[in-house]
């Protein structure tokens, strides 16, 4: 794909990341869990070309009791997973246990940021006890997978109300928004058994909760503390059982637990992404000794894209200067694929560690996948990578004189603008382009006084046209239409002259 097919696909993505996340937080907020991502990046919306061959995991786990939860984003709320008859791609495939929960949560990606209800969570058996009730739609295009939805009839209400009870004709009795006192009886057509999830007198919100379904609710979300034995799992036969304690251990810092990780890493016959997910806890337990070797391991050259591309997603999140030293080294091979490093790019800016005073020089690579993604990924400009863009706008590269005040109008470094705005020669024109891009009440609540009357004389023709319509949304139109003026003569056509060798 490319950058605008991305973004188009990172929006759906995010809504799951969103949810997962919010999932994590609530059970461990309100429930006493504590959540870690299992499925690594369930919680980011990263879009990468690579696709790496990860075991089908669940996205969340618990590192005290061992919970495994798949959260289920929707901007519309309901019951609904996906599934197909491919073995291993079936709705409760991918090392889901009966007592384990499907989290369903509604998001809403329109506000910044981004808005997530409260989750509701039903267990895997319950799900498969009413699953003869879940219908089930066409199936998609087998380029998709052949994936189909299966969807448990529930209830969520469009309008706010308060539950009161069920009467004596089976009709869920409650009162709206106003008080008045409505029944909704439409849930009788379903095959018992019934479920009503909410109390005489809980309120419920619009489209926000669900009050009535045939799924049995879960009895309780609440975690049973400290009672996984993780040491047992790292040795069990069941690889997402192994998988999911490997991440544990260095997810819950269990130093304890170091040779058993240690022992899996170093077993030949192990799967790859297993091994890699061992050396990458023992990293984060002792980063000095292991994030150079999973950068060895990137760098190698006898291992294929998808493997380069794990190990530098690993190295994102461990929170260590190895780490950030690694990602470093793997940015900086030239020999790498460009996705590869622009990953490593990408960690060093979004990771655990950021380096922008390492990225600005990324920024100049000449691979622009990997440029974009340096310069992209920085989120904050140190004082000391501001002194060398500066510099480096009155440069004679004019490379990175592009680079340079890409980034300080960017980060609104309006102050080191306006001084490079009273220089000559080209520091002063780039420095003037800039504040001329940026919002003019932005440059004058923070020059001041320093936004003189001869700079704006010069500064406000650029900012003049920053909303005309011509120059956003209809110039977008005007260039679409620019390309479909093809029309030849309907009553007498001639194609375009062909010359004598095509």
């Amino acid at each position: 794909m490319g950058f605008k097919e991305d973004a188009d696909f990172a929006r759906f993505v995010s809504m799951g990341a969103v949810g997962a996340a919010a999932v994590a937080f609530d059970l461990s907020d309100e429930y006493g869990h504590r959540m870690v991502e299992l499925e690594r990046y369930a919680m980011a919306n990263k879009v990468w070309q690579t696709k790496v061959k990860r075991l089908r995991l669940p996205d969340l786990l618990c590192v005290r009791c061992g919970l495994r939860v798949e959260a289920r984003a929707k901007s519309k709320l309901g019951i609904v997973l996906s599934h197909s008859d491919v073995p291993g791609r079936e709705w409760d495939a991918g090392g889901m246990r009966d007592g384990d929960l499907f989290a369903f949560i509604r998001t809403d990606l329109s506000h910044f940021p981004p808005y997530a209800g409260t989750p509701v969570c039903f267990a895997k058996a319950a799900l498969k006890a009413s699953i003869s009730q879940a219908r089930r739609s066409a199936p998609k295009a087998a380029s998709e997978g052949s994936e189909s939805t299966l969807t448990w009839p529930c209830w969520v209400p469009s309008r706010p109300g308060r539950f009161r009870a069920v009467d004596a004709d089976g009709r869920i009795c409650y009162d709206d928004e106003n008080g008045t006192p409505r029944t909704y009886w439409h849930w009788r057509n379903w095959t018992a058994p019934r479920h009503v999830y909410l109390e005489s007198g809980d309120s419920f919100a619009a489209r926000e909760t669900i009050v009535a379904g045939v799924v049995e609710a879960a009895r309780s979300l609440s975690c049973d503390g400290d009672t996984w034995d993780i040491g047992a799992d790292l040795h069990s036969s069941d690889p997402v059982d192994r998988h999911a304690a490997v991440r544990a251990v260095g997810m819950a810092g269990r130093l304890d637990l170091l040779d058993g990780l240690a022992g899996i890493e170093a077993d030949t016959t192990e799967d790859w992404r297993t091994r890699l997910e061992a050396r990458a806890n023992l990293a984060r337990l002792d980063p000095v000794v292991w994030a150079p070797v999973i950068a060895d391991g990137a760098i190698a050259g006898d291992v294929d894209t998808e493997q380069r591309m794990e190990a530098v997603f690993a190295l994102t999140e461990l929170p260590d200067g190895a780490a950030s030293s690694a990602l470093a080294r793997i940015a900086g091979s030239s020999d790498l694929s460009s996705e590869v490093r622009a990953a490593a790019a990408w960690g060093l800016g979004q990771g655990s560690v950021p380096r922008p005073d390492f990225l600005i020089h990324v920024g100049l690579d000449s691979d622009e996948t990997v440029a974009l993604h340096a310069l992209a990924s920085i989120e904050e400009l140190p004082d000391s990578a501001q002194d060398t863009l500066v510099d480096w706008l009155s440069g004679e590269d004019a490379r990175r004189a592009e680079v340079a005040v890409c980034l300080l109008a960017r980060h609104r470094c309006i102050d080191r603008l306006l001084d490079a705005s009273q220089a000559s020669g080209q520091a002063r024109l780039l420095a003037l382009r800039a504040l001329g891009d940026l919002p003019r009440e932005a440059v004058r609540l923070h020059a001041g006084e320093r936004l003189t009357p001869e700079l704006t004389a010069i500064l406000e023709p650029m900012w003049y046209g920053q909303g005309a319509w011509l120059r956003t949304t209809g110039q977008e139109g005007l260039d679409a239409l620019d390309v479909q003026k093809v029309r030849f003569d309907p009553a007498a056509p001639r194609g375009p002259r062909m010359s004598s060798t095509d």
